[in-house]
């Protein structure tokens, strides 16, 4: 018998009924682990807690706000189903922005590991299909006498001159999870609002398991010259993380820590543009704030050869 299907039969029997008793995950776990034993890993009990929630036929929901499980009896569960099209407002789902916010801070701390400095485009998880969520930036750093990485002044003065770039722009799309009901909006939506920059990427949270909806994605990242990646993390877990400036604030080391949780799933690796789209950028300065924001934060980047992190 498959976890799923243990699980249906299992939760009933420790569930209550009454919503404001529900139970969280971490205590859930605990009483799961008593019929089941240790075969699962707590990350895959919270995967299928996670994911049976969604399923109305299921017997376990989530609380609407904040955190816990309770027994689904008669009344379907309509949390996940869009009310105001394929992308609802953070009004409209609560838990939704609170963990897209979390999500969005985690990859914003897993770009600066990696020396590339995100710049955030959208305060909220928005439906623009003009610019991205994210833009990560990638630099020709040198390192000085005192270790720290800067842009050497002759070389991007040469670089100037001749009409290289010193930096490539990535724009990001992010989304907590993807389905066979929203792959292809999600997909071309991230299209359509990283088209001007050098590179396009769908950043997911939740792991893509059904390798029919993975074969889908890498052909339209393939076909489009689109890279789709996941971090791989439990949404569940999500919610019982700092809250997204709590995680700006981590410490390298707490950082490190969370990264353990994280599973990079690679689905398509995306087009490299040599050029940005000078002409479509300058029109989207003139009627978003945060381009021209981001314009002026790469200038200032280059006028002291050394972005910040615009935390």
């Amino acid at each position: 018998m498959s976890l799923r299907d243990q699980l249906r039969d299992i939760l009933p029997q420790i569930l209550p009924s009454d919503p404001a008793e529900a139970i969280k995950g971490t205590e859930l776990i605990r009483l799961v682990r008593f019929r089941l034993g240790d075969e699962y890993s707590d990350a895959t009990l919270r995967y299928h807690f996670s994911i049976l929630s969604y399923d109305t036929s299921s017997p376990i929901a989530k609380v609407d706000q904040g955190q816990g499980y309770y027994f689904r009896i008669s009344k379907p569960d309509t949390r996940s189903e869009p009310t105001q099209g394929l992308f609802p407002t953070p009004e409209a789902h609560p838990q939704e922005s609170t963990r897209f916010a979390r999500f969005r801070a985690i990859v914003e701390r897993h770009s600066l590991h990696a020396s590339r400095y995100p710049f955030p485009l959208h305060q909220q998880n928005t439906s623009s299909w003009e610019i991205p969520d994210l833009i990560i930036t990638d630099w020709d750093f040198e390192t000085d006498q005192d270790e720290i990485p800067r842009l050497d002044e002759t070389l991007l003065n040469i670089k100037r001159h001749l009409g290289v770039s010193a930096l490539a722009l990535t724009g990001a799309q992010l989304k907590l999870s993807t389905s066979f009901a929203t792959c292809n909006a999600d997909f071309f939506q991230t299209l359509s609002a990283t088209r001007w920059a050098n590179h396009g990427e769908l950043l997911l949270a939740e792991k893509v398991s059904d390798e029919a909806l993975v074969d889908i994605l890498r052909t339209l990242g393939h076909q489009y010259g689109v890279g789709i990646a996941s971090l791989g993390i439990d949404l569940t877990l999500l919610d019982e993380l700092p809250g997204p400036d709590g995680i700006r604030r981590m410490s390298a080391a707490e950082f490190e820590s969370l990264q353990t949780l994280l599973k990079p799933q690679r689905i398509s690796v995306g087009t490299h543009r040599t050029h940005l789209d000078w002409p479509h950028l300058s029109s989207l300065k003139k009627k978003h704030q945060g381009i021209q924001s981001l314009l002026t934060w790469l200038n200032d980047s280059l006028a002291t050869r050394q972005p910040t992190w615009p935390s």
